[in-house]
């Protein structure tokens, strides 16, 4: 079915529900898919696993290694304590991040994050339609947005999501070690440094988690976008969850109208969709234009 008899279509479909207007805002607001976020959080606390249980193996040696590098209890340092320590921390690590980089190959970090977009994907599709059948009262054929520009689209996102999920460890064990090469030159204590580096797991771990929140997000801003598109929506309402996480620049924006053509510059001086800016929990709540609408309908039915 080609574009303009599709529209032609929708628009015969639908004309009663706008009535005398010329647009309607979509009476249901699209969410982001609650467990994809929660699919990609578990996916990212199994990973670091991987980091945690060879930081358990190791840091009885690290620990070892930096009593030994001082003369007593007290932690007056010998003159070459620094040299050896140096030493046996920069193989510990090194040793780690090899061991690390081996675990993570039979992971599949890939093939569960391809699988987790097109996750995404359904489910995003599944609150549009939510979205369609609410203001519009149709259904839409979902197999529309299997094509090649959500493939790539998917794929892209995959990689990125590789790539960003598996510098985490490697980052996480360089502050580590710094930890222990800042802790050796303030004099600070065995118990002192153990304590900070355990802590560094947890920012890294937390790091990991937020990347899963903000990626989910983003992945499904750009789905939505291409969706409403693809519709012929070319506006949207922007749309905050409304609670006090919300930042004041985004609150700002709340109920207005932009175009998917233009993106708003919001008083943090950031330009973005909803979605974009990091952390963004915002949504892009579809204005249907019944001129240019173009939704995926089934003739005849």
């Amino acid at each position: 079915m080609d574009e303009m008899r599709m529209q032609k279509i929708t628009a015969a479909r639908v004309k009663k529900k706008f009535g005398s207007h010329k647009v309607l805002y979509s009476k249901y607001t699209p969410h982001i898919p609650a467990s994809a976020e929660r699919e990609y959080v578990r996916i990212c606390d199994t990973y670091m696993l991987i980091l945690k249980a060879e930081l358990k193996n190791e840091l009885p040696k690290l620990k070892k290694a930096y009593e030994a590098s001082f003369v007593d209890e007290k932690q007056r340092y010998r003159s070459d304590g620094f040299t050896d320590l140096m030493l046996t921390v920069d193989q510990l690590f090194a040793g780690m991040k090899n061991r690390i980089n081996a675990n993570t190959l039979g992971f599949g970090l890939r093939k569960k994050l391809g699988s987790l977009a097109n996750l995404n994907r359904k489910l995003t599709v599944k609150e549009w339609k939510k979205a369609i059948k609410a203001t519009l009262g149709i259904d839409i054929r979902e197999d529309y947005y299997l094509g090649d520009f959500y493939k790539d689209q998917l794929e892209t996102w995959a990689n990125q999501n590789v790539d960003l999920i598996k510098t985490i460890p490697a980052d996480t064990l360089d502050k580590m070690r710094n930890i222990v090469y800042d802790g050796f030159a303030d004099g600070k204590t065995t118990a002192r440094i153990t304590k900070d580096i355990l802590a560094a797991y947890d920012i890294g771990k937390r790091h990991a988690e937020f990347i899963a929140r903000d990626q989910t997000a983003k992945l499904n801003g750009q789905i939505q976008r291409a969706q409403q598109k693809d519709a012929g929506i070319n506006q949207y309402i922007w749309s905050t969850v409304e609670d006090e996480r919300v930042r004041q620049s985004h609150r700002e924006l709340d109920g207005k109208k932009f175009s998917w053509d233009d993106a708003p510059v919001n008083s943090d001086g950031r330009k973005c969709h909803p979605g974009e800016d990091y952390g963004c929990r915002c949504i892009g709540r579809p204005v249907f234009d019944l001129e240019t609408l173009n939704l995926p309908v089934e003739e005849g039915v």
